[in-house]
């Protein structure tokens, strides 16, 4: 065949795809796939004798008990809510009328969705809720009788997956040894308790599309591993008690990523623990019965095994999950990771752990890795406090020339350290470097070590290549001279630290006769949230920023272009950074003055 008549026929076929796409569509009230092409919105009715309505279930088109598919790729599956506009509740798992083939109750396990079929990038294949509009109600997938996963793509390309609530109808935890073993999920015989294990499992595939997801409540929010190109955009993995996103397939073929791995305006919280399904009721979709790993909980919001990709954190809550917040120190192959715009807090292990290429700017890092010891015992009183020391960051290098880019934020720690380095892959030192300007390190007393406050960095394998000025460290313990160490490559005309440390424990952050106290708003280390929705989160949270005009971090960082990454030009809040930069991620705003009245005229 010659490359002509090659060429045709991939375009006709692309053609065929986009012509003979179908639509269909699943709401409560309609018919199995016998009794409706699921073609046409409306519902099943005796008197329809033309098989052109909606079908009832999401498993009429994609059968796990046959594991047929009966639709195909460039397809869209609309699952609509019930028809007074309240989110609809699809049982997902062996139940009803799918008890045979893969959904025996034998081996319930395995009576889960088929893979969704590939689309073409521009024809892809849909699954979404509601008929693609604004997505104020998410139809709801709820697993049941330990389905391993509740949705699946594998081996297939271009996908979009969106405005969907996918979770369970239990409130069980997978620690074994949690003390309360009422709450532990029961994975014996019969297989008939209402819980599932992951929500979403990918392999293999590439150029999917998650929005406007909640995967919550789960074992695990998304299982995934060998993947390339996946966008998240407002997703929310949240209280899922094993992990957020677990990177480890576990395969002899090695789970690592290619092409970029984005995470855009979402949320990566209370993963590790529990969520209470108790609907109508006070407590209902509430985080509880968070597990230190000595119990057999985990709970990172995100790991992975060892892989590649360029990770993307753009605009991310990465709260209180069990173990770390974000665990990318496996990401040893190629590619860089960005965090940028996000607030990491109180996550119970490392907020951060990055390893390679790496770009961390205008984040909101507070390591309150304690915080479990300061809830309610429903919720921490079980929880891990500091796991591996706690230090806020980890940063390491793997080839002979990584770059770490470290700009813009603002930093607590009540671990170890503040920050912890080295070579991960025993490449040696070469020409890694690292640069860390314009931030703010708020040193607090050591979790562990109540004794004395944290350290500011730890490593027994320095970045050879530094360019360290413009920050402030406030009341680190003397651990390595930081005062006199912590500054490298300083421009001309710029200054390299402003810098306290204290041999013994010390915090009061209105104490202004320390020259370092960057005059922030406080934060608040135990924060007892009164809600647990994405909203209330964020309200709720800590925002240090500068208190007045006298703040030390104002005006005082530094704007040249000869650094690695570029100074950010707005702040964590999208903020313009007029002049020089402040030094953290929020700058100073003056508060506009009430308008002046020149002239009073009286009649």
């Amino acid at each position: 065949m010659n490359t002509k008549h090659f060429l045709l026929l991939f375009f006709i076929s692309i053609f065929y795809v986009q012509a003979h796409s179908a639509e269909f569509y699943v709401r409560p009230d309609g018919g199995t796939f016998e009794q409706c092409n699921g073609l046409v919105n409306q519902p099943y009715s005796t008197e329809n004798t033309t098989n052109d309505c909606a079908v009832s279930h999401i498993f009429e088109l994609l059968n796990p008990e046959s594991n047929e598919v009966r639709i195909s790729g460039g397809d869209t599956v609309n699952i609509l809510n019930n028809s007074d506009g309240s989110a609809a509740e699809y049982i997902m798992g062996s139940h009803g009328e799918y008890t045979g083939g893969e959904c025996s109750s034998s081996w319930a396990y395995d009576c889960m969705l088929p893979s969704i079929p590939s689309g073409t990038e521009s024809n892809p294949t849909i699954i979404r809720g509601g008929l693609g509009g604004a997505c104020d109600v998410k139809p709801l997938l709820l697993g049941i009788n330990r389905a391993k996963h509740i949705m699946t793509i594998t081996n297939a390309e271009f996908i979009e997956i969106s405005c969907l609530t996918i979770s369970d109808k239990s409130s069980c935890v997978g620690a074994h040894g949690y003390p309360d073993s009422s709450l532990v999920c029961d994975r014996s015989t019969p297989y008939d308790k209402p819980f599932a294990d992951v929500g979403l499992y990918m392999r293999d595939a590439s150029n999917i599309s998650l929005t406007d997801l909640n995967i919550q409540g789960l074992s695990t929010g998304i299982h995934a591993g060998r993947m390339g190109n996946v966008n998240l955009e407002r997703v929310n993995l949240f209280a899922n008690h094993s992990a957020g996103w677990n990177g480890d397939i576990g395969s002899e073929l090695g789970s690592s990523n290619t092409g970029t791995i984005s995470f855009v305006d979402s949320s990566i919280s209370f993963n590790g623990c529990g969520l209470i399904y108790n609907p109508g009721g006070t407590d209902h979709e509430t985080p509880h019965a968070c597990a230190r790993q000595d119990i057999g909980g985990y709970g990172d919001g995100l790991g992975t095994a060892s892989t590649g990709g360029d990770w993307v954190f753009d605009n991310v809550q990465i709260l209180h999950n069990s173990s770390d917040g974000i665990d990318l120190l496996y990401h040893e192959l190629d590619g860089t990771v960005t965090v940028k715009n996000s607030r990491i807090e109180g996550n119970a292990g490392n907020q951060l752990k990055v390893a390679g290429n790496s770009n961390i700017v205008n984040n909101l890092i507070i390591g309150s890795c304690g915080w479990n010891s300061r809830q309610v015992d429903a919720l921490g009183g079980e929880g891990e406090n500091c796991r591996a020391g706690g230090t806020a960051l980890s940063l390491s290098y793997t080839h002979t020339d990584t770059k770490v880019n470290l700009i813009n934020n603002t930093v607590y720690s009540e671990g170890d350290c503040i920050m912890l380095g080295g070579d991960r892959t025993g490449v040696g030192q070469s020409d890694q470097k690292i640069t860390v300007v314009n931030n703010v390190f708020y040193g607090l007393i050591d979790y562990l070590q109540p004794f004395e406050n944290t350290c500011l960095y730890y490593t027994e394998e320095p970045f050879p290549i530094a360019q360290v000025h413009n920050n402030l460290v406030h009341q680190v313990k003397p651990f390595a001279d930081p005062c006199n160490s912590f500054q490298e490559g300083v421009p001309a005309g710029e200054f390299g630290v402003v810098c306290t440390t204290t041999n013994g424990a010390f915090y009061d952050n209105e104490d202004y006769s320390v020259t370092s106290n960057p005059e922030l708003t406080g934060i608040n280390l135990g924060q007892q949230y009164s809600g647990y929705d994405l909203v209330t989160l964020k309200s709720e949270a800590s925002s240090p920023m500068p208190i007045n005009s006298a703040s030390k971090v104002i005006n005082q960082g530094y704007e040249g272009t000869d650094i690695d990454y570029p100074v950010p030009t707005v702040d964590f809040y999208g903020e313009t950074r007029l002049g020089k930069p402040d030094l953290g991620a929020i700058e100073y705003k003056v508060k506009p003055l009430p308008p002046v009245i020149l002239n009073v005229i009286q009649n």
